[in-house]
């Protein structure tokens, strides 16, 4: 089974910067652990504190953009997870800490609020700037738009590479690199010719939400606007649109959980939409209405897809937003996770 790049340099630094500041002793009790089909990198304890221990989340670089979606993801580790990573700055520190999400990183800011312990620090900066993380092709735009098709359509992992890059839209030269890119990632398996499956899913999709957070969906923007009314959305037959919701909207119309504050939707044409006109809606760049392209080729209804909408959510930093998407969506994910 292979893993994500680990960093053991990073943690190293980490550790040693939170005893430099507080005299606390962090163990590494295992690294690189398999745990239920998964790949965790490493458990730590607190020396003298056996019962604090620690399933570390090793992160190179953490960009605000898909801050929710690395949350949940280290939320969903087995046991108390911690956030390890190069900086954490103090805007992102008082949201972990609303959070409960405990954190160290090599400038020696941290968060371990566990009883006994409690210590907080933030405001300390790295000695230079942190170097933004390669990702090979598979995650970024275009190799998204294929795990994209692949986990919702595994039946297309023994297509052909024209049939894969034809549903995708992707250019057909494209589709041998990302599957290239998987192998090595441990993502994707062929025994034999013709008989590929995927492996370590859940770890897929997480990759997947961060770089879609971060590498595509920016460049889907078609723009923000605005609305005297608030529940505009709700008398809307977006089809009529050649579009779907997202988001908040999504699990609104699935759910009476949830009110929405903020609404996406996803256009399936090119050129301008007369939603915005017959809507009445206003450009305004800091709107709560956001209007995007679609990557992927609507299929019929009126929602986007589990990934995409479990992704608007996390990427919402709404801490609301993460738990609706744990609690309702995260049900339609492991769907996807068992194909």
């Amino acid at each position: 089974m292979t893993s994500q790049t680990f960093e053991p340099q990073l943690l190293a630094t980490a550790i040693e910067q939170l005893q430099h500041q507080t005299g606390i002793r962090l163990n590494v009790i295992s690294e690189q652990v398999g745990m239920a089909d998964e790949v965790i990198d490493t458990i730590i304890e607190v020396e003298g504190y056996a019962a604090l221990r620690f399933v570390a989340c090793v992160k190179k670089w953490v960009p605000q953009a898909n801050f929710g979606a690395l949350v949940e993801q280290v939320r969903q580790l087995p046991g108390k997870g911690m956030l390890v990573a190069d900086h954490v700055n103090p805007a992102m520190a008082d949201r972990l800490r609303a959070l409960d999400i405990p954190f160290i990183d090599t400038a020696g800011n941290a968060l371990i609020d566990e009883k006994p312990l409690h210590v907080f620090i933030k405001g300390n900066r790295p000695a230079r700037p942190p170097a933004m993380q390669s990702r090979g092709r598979a995650f970024k735009p275009g190799g998204l738009k294929i795990v994209h098709a692949l986990l919702n359509q595994p039946a297309l992992l023994n297509a052909s590479y024209r049939d894969i890059a034809e549903t995708a839209g992707v250019a057909l030269g494209t589709v041998g690199q990302v599957l290239q890119d998987l192998k090595q990632g441990g993502f994707l398996l062929e025994p034999k010719k013709m008989q590929r499956r995927l492996a370590q899913k859940k770890r897929l999709f997480d990759r997947w939400v961060e770089a879609y957070l971060e590498s595509l969906k920016p460049k889907l923007l078609v723009g923000r606007y605005t609305s005297d009314q608030a529940d505009w959305w709700k008398a809307v037959d977006i089809s009529k649109y050649s579009a779907v919701w997202g988001g908040e909207v999504a699990v609104a119309k699935t759910t009476r959980y949830m009110a929405p504050q903020k609404i996406t939707v996803y256009l399936d044409q090119e050129g301008p939409s007369l939603l915005p006109s017959e809507m009445r809606l206003r450009k305004d760049d800091a709107g709560e209405i956001a209007l995007y392209r679609m990557f992927w080729k609507h299929r019929g209804g009126e929602l986007a897809d589990a990934m995409v909408v479990y992704a608007d959510l996390v990427g919402s930093v709404d801490p609301r937003n993460i738990e609706v998407a744990r609690v309702f969506y995260g049900e339609k994910v492991d769907q996807l996770m068992s194909n």
